[in-house]
């Protein structure tokens, strides 16, 4: 039996193993593959448990161990996520819905005009009366949301007389594509400070 098979040492790896389960597994492996290096050295091929002890002693508690592992890694890694508050669900939840009715409304306008005229009216108010995003992002969203109507209007009145296959197969992709890309651009965005 090497060291790093003795019982007491087998203890206080899967103790480190367990207590750092936060650090991103390459770390954590990385961490252990080191104490069973330091220990192999220090204890020896043939292993008797004073030698064991006194070198699992000089090395330190399992969670004096993690703690210095948790202090080396990046703030965002060792914090464990707090429950959401209700305020940030809600929050969320008005992110989503904004998103989903500015990314519908090319489409349900093209379908169903005064369906793609509320899902457009409420999704940009839901927009523009939320501090969830900076002035920037509100921009592009309205803009992206609002190119399907003027891109309608315009084809109505200049391609009246021509609108056939082709130009109608057009409107429906810019109808579909603006839309979604205002709301993927919505999710994506980091939320403005408030």
């Amino acid at each position: 039996m090497t060291g790093t098979e003795h019982p007491l040492v087998t203890d206080y790896l899967t103790t480190i193993e367990r207590e750092a389960s936060f650090l991103p597994a390459g770390r954590r492996e990385e961490l252990l593959a080191d104490l069973r290096e330091h220990l192999s050295v220090a204890v020896g091929d043939e292993p008797d448990p004073e030698t064991v002890r006194a070198a699992l002693e000089r090395l330190g508690s399992p969670s004096a161990i993690v703690a210095a592992a948790r202090a080396e890694e990046p703030e965002t890694l060792v914090t464990p996520a707090a429950p959401a508050a209700p305020e940030a669900q809600s929050r969320s939840s008005r992110t989503v819905a904004t998103a989903v009715l500015l990314g519908v409304s090319g489409v349900a306008l093209l379908a169903f005009d005064f369906a793609g005229l509320v899902a457009l009216a409420v999704g940009l108010g839901l927009l523009w009366t939320s501090a969830v995003w900076d002035r920037r992002t509100k921009v592009l969203a309205t803009a992206l949301a609002l190119a399907t109507p003027v891109v309608a209007l315009l084809a109505a009145f200049l391609l009246a007389a021509r609108l056939g296959p082709t130009e109608l197969l057009a409107l429906l992709v810019l109808g579909i594509a603006l839309p979604a890309t205002a709301a993927v651009r919505l999710l994506r965005t980091r939320p403005a400070t408030a």
